[in-house]
């Protein structure tokens, strides 16, 4: 039975008033453990899995910094069946796009798991992030509170820049702040029976999604759909064709850390990482002698390109690629554009519903309709 109303923030401290929610599942045993963003004193951005309610108050449910998809995370912990545990996963949108994806590639089994999804107006490169932003203490409730920032902030990480879904598409429970006020209310919304568990003694105001936050969402979501069609234009103008597109790649290192950091590049060991991709001496000596020189590392080009047609249609343009290039690839212009076609083409929108069939699973006779047709 579906549970949704407003949560009455304390103290004007959003982030606190999450943590209460948080603990108070641990300590009500709702759930096993609670994957949560943290902010280490070191400063590193990153995640924990939080088992005992009193250390709840040490992690950071609102962190404006993006290290790595969460949703890597959930992979690596869900991905075998476990009996006897309900873990709840705090998630971003782009998070809990790919953990829809993964679910559907049965690389996640969320028989355990609660989704939580919650709003997010954009995040900063996890590197630093505060020497942008500001270093407050505060500073996780302030940048929930300046929702008119969200438009145009240069300095969020570029997939945020553009990105058109800032609230959760699939989850068990919703958490909503964009088009509210956060230093007074919250929107919950317990989408499922899972969701509406979690919210059972909790005192909300009942009532429907305000319009305010539908209105809000909608005009973010154009703004940075404008963004977007910006950048993919600039793109077209400076690496479509074979050879700009050489030239866009020119200095890739073949790390492959876009690779391995993508939360949907899943596949347990990489055709490029395997034996049937290495070459005795000789046989580069051979490859060689065809034109003279070969550029080394080779294939770099052969290896982004094979690794687009492998996840365009499950990449949710979260950037975290972009984000861990060593050479500074603007990975993310080229992926959001080429996966936006690709998804266009199947009618389909990676992340958007546990029950839309993957493109590639299932045929259907209305599909591309047009080819060979003169």
């Amino acid at each position: 039975m579906a549970v949704s109303g407003m949560l009455k923030v304390k103290d004007k401290n959003p982030e606190a008033t999450l943590e209460e929610l948080l603990a108070g599942w641990l300590t009500q045993g709702k759930l096993s453990a609670i994957l949560v963003p943290v902010l280490a004193k070191s400063g590193a951005a990153g995640a924990a899995l939080v088992s005992d309610a009193d250390r709840i108050a040490g992690t950071a449910p609102l962190l404006p910094a993006m290290a790595v998809n969460a949703a890597s995370v959930v992979r690596d912990i869900a991905k075998l069946r476990s009996e006897g545990t309900k873990v709840g996963v705090l998630l971003r949108p782009c998070e809990m796009r790919a953990v829809v994806e993964l679910i559907k590639l049965r690389q996640v089994l969320a028989d355990n798991l609660v989704l939580v999804g919650i709003d997010c107006p954009g995040t900063y490169k996890a590197a630093g992030f505060r020497d942008v932003a500001g270093t407050d203490s505060d500073f996780d409730n302030r940048h929930v509170r300046e929702q008119q920032n969200y438009y145009d902030n240069p300095n969020l990480r570029t997939a945020c820049q553009v990105c058109e879904h800032p609230k959760p598409m699939v989850y068990d429970l919703e958490i909503g702040f964009l088009g509210l006020d956060p230093d007074k209310e919250l929107w919950l919304d317990g989408a499922t029976d899972k969701g509406a568990a979690l919210l059972e003694g909790v005192e909300l105001a009942a009532g429907e999604e305000p319009g305010q936050m539908q209105e809000y969402l909608k005009e973010l979501a154009a703004r940075r759909k404008n963004k977007a069609e910006t950048r993919i234009k600039e793109l077209d103008e400076a690496a479509m064709g074979p050879e700009n597109l050489t030239r866009y790649f020119a200095d890739c290192l073949n790390c492959h850390n876009c690779m391995r950091v993508c939360p949907v590049c899943y596949c347990r060991e990489c055709f490029f990482d395997s034996e049937n991709f290495q070459r005795r001496l000789d046989e580069h000596v051979r490859v060689s002698k065809r034109k003279g020189l070969t550029r080394m590392p080779s294939e770099t080009l052969l290896f982004h390109l094979t690794r687009m047609n492998h996840m365009m249609t499950s990449c949710v343009a979260c950037g975290i690629c972009e984000d861990s290039c060593p050479a500074g690839i603007a990975l993310l212009p080229l992926f959001k554009k080429v996966s936006g076609n690709v998804q266009a083409e199947f009618g389909y929108l990676s992340g958007r519903s546990l029950d839309e069939e993957l493109p590639l699973v299932g045929f259907r006779e209305d599909e591309f309709t047009a080819i060979g047709e003169g």
